[in-house]
C-alpha cells in the first residue's frame, strides 16, 4: 500500500511539474508576442506614413501659410524633434492640417486656445487631454502631452496611474484636488461618453463654481478628441528611437476580438 501512495504521489509530483512548466512556456510566449508585436508597430510606425510629408517647396500658398505658423507657434512648445519627422516634414497632427489647410487652419487655432486662452491653468487641461489621449491610446498624445503634463507640475506617481485608465478614486490623494475632479470628470465622460450630476457638481465645486472653466474642460477634451483621431486615423509615428507609450492589437486581432464580443463597444 506504501509502495502505491509513492507512486501516486510521484504520478501527481510529476503532473504538476508538467502544468507548471506548460505554465511557464504560455506565460514565455505572451511576453514574447507582446514585444514582437511592439517591435513590428514600431518599425512599421517609422517606415510608412498614410500621408506623405508636405514640405516647402511645395506647398499651395495656403499650405505654406500655416506651415509656416505652425512652427513659429509651436516649435517652442513640444520641441523640434517632436514638431519635425526625418524628412523635415511635419509631425504629429499638424502634417494632416497642412493636407487640408482651410480646416486645419481652425483646428489649430482652437487647439493653440486651449493653451493660451483656457481659464483652466495648464496642470488642470493636460490631466483632461492626458485622459483623452489614452481612451484614443493615441501614441503621439501621450508622447508629447506627457512631458507638458510633467512641466506642468503634475505628480509623478499619476502618470502610470493615468496611463493605466485606472480608477478615479486611486488617483485621490496623488493629483491635487482640482485635479482629481477634473480625471474623475474626464474619465467618466470617455468611458461612458455622458457626465453623471454627482460628477458634474463636484468637479464644478473643485472648479470653484465657474461655468467657463467647465465649458473650457469641455472643449479642451473635445478639440483633442479631435487630435486624436488624426493622430490614429493617419498612424502618425513617432520619433525614431521612442517606445510606443501603448500596446495596441494588429488590426485583424483587434477585429477578431470585437466579432467574438458580438460587436459590442468596449
Amino acid at each position: 500500500a506504501s509502495s502505491c501512495q509513492s507512486a501516486v504521489e510521484g504520478l501527481e509530483e510529476r503532473k504538476d511539474m508538467r502544468v507548471f512548466s506548460a505554465s511557464r512556456r504560455r506565460s514565455s510566449l505572451v511576453n514574447t508576442r507582446r514585444i514582437v508585436v511592439l517591435r513590428a508597430m514600431a518599425l512599421a510606425s517609422t517606415s510608412s506614413a498614410r500621408l506623405p510629408p508636405l514640405q516647402p517647396p511645395h506647398l499651395s500658398e495656403a499650405q505654406q501659410e500655416l506651415f509656416d505658423d505652425i512652427v513659429s507657434t509651436r516649435a517652442g512648445v513640444v520641441g523640434k524633434e517632436a514638431l519635425f519627422d526625418e524628412q523635415g516634414g511635419l509631425r504629429g497632427p499638424w502634417n494632416a492640417e497642412v493636407a487640408s489647410p482651410h480646416l486645419g487652419k481652425h483646428l489649430e487655432r482652437l487647439a493653440s486656445a486651449v493653451r493660451h486662452q483656457n481659464s483652466l491653468e495648464p496642470r488642470l487641461y493636460e490631466v483632461a487631454i492626458l485622459v483623452v489621449g489614452v481612451h484614443w491610446r493615441a501614441q503621439f498624445e501621450w508622447y508629447a502631452h506627457e512631458r507638458l503634463a510633467r512641466k506642468a507640475g503634475i505628480a509623478e506617481a499619476a502618470f502610470p496611474l493615468i496611463k493605466a485608465g485606472a480608477p478615479a478614486e486611486r488617483l485621490r490623494g496623488v493629483l491635487k484636488p482640482d485635479e482629481a475632479a477634473v480625471y474623475s470628470l474626464a474619465l467618466e465622460l470617455m468611458r461612458t461618453k455622458r457626465v453623471s450630476a454627482p460628477t458634474y457638481a463636484a468637479t464644478k465645486a473643485a472648479l470653484g463654481g465657474d461655468d467657463r472653466r467647465m465649458a473650457d474642460l469641455c472643449m479642451t477634451m473635445g478639440c483633442y478628441s479631435a487630435v486624436s483621431a488624426i493622430l490614429n486615423m493617419f498612424d502618425v509615428p513617432l520619433p525614431a528611437g521612442e517606445a510606443l507609450p501603448f500596446l495596441i492589437q494588429p488590426a485583424d486581432a483587434a477585429s477578431k476580438q470585437q466579432h467574438r464580443a458580438g460587436g459590442r463597444d468596449t
